[in-house]
């Protein structure tokens, strides 16, 4: 029951939401849930059940790194014009209580490496991207996981996930069919009991 009484946390007002970029709007309820599932994390709820994560959908250039960003306080996902996240990317956030603390990465797919360099994370996610979805803007549903580890983080789960796109783009590998592909990837992290969708 968990999920669902989280999704009902949002109660802003709508006259002042519309003054407020979507940007705005995606960070201000994302820090909503974050707060509540710390709150669940300290009584230490995590032990019973399995807490939500945040997935953030939304059309293509809408701004969502970027929100993601500000919740993890740090800088390392690609930015660009046009179609920049082609896989989805789960960020699996462990927060580090030593401020001191140096933050790193690691990709599941490269066991055993650790990126303290923030800008290698961008490049490499940019590369594990074409290593899958091609080098001609094709979206792929094929997750890059990356754990990243930072005393300004909360101990969460988000997914970035590539926008909703209605048309495909000139010269890529992108199907006629590109909507429904991103569509239906949405509709797979909807489905999920544990995802609170923004």
């Amino acid at each position: 029951k968990t999920p669902g009484l989280i999704r009902k946390m949002d109660r802003s007002d709508p006259k002042k939401d519309s003054s407020q970029d979507d940007g705005g709007l995606l960070f201000n309820k994302l820090r909503k849930l974050i707060t509540v599932v710390d709150e669940l994390r300290d009584v230490g709820l995590q032990q019973y059940i399995n807490l939500p994560r945040i997935a953030v959908l939304g059309t293509q250039s809408a701004g969502k790194s970027s929100v993601l960003e500000s919740i993890v306080g740090i800088d390392f996902l690609p930015r660009g014009s046009g179609v920049v996240t082609r896989r989805p990317a789960e960020l699996r956030l462990v927060h580090e209580a030593d401020e001191d603390t140096k933050p790193w990465a690691e990709f599941a797919e490269l066991k055993g490496e650790k990126f303290t360099d923030f800008d290698k994370v961008r490049e490499m996610i940019d590369v594990l991207t074409d290593k899958i979805a091609g080098k001609k803007k094709g979206i792929v549903d094929k997750p890059i996981v990356i754990t990243i580890h930072s005393h300004t983080c909360p101990d969460l789960t988000l997914i970035d996930l590539p926008g909703i796109t209605r048309i495909p783009l000139a010269g890529s590998d992108q199907g006629q069919d590109i909507e429904k592909v991103t569509k239906k990837m949405a509709l797979r992290y909807v489905k999920d009991p544990r995802t609170i969708i923004l």
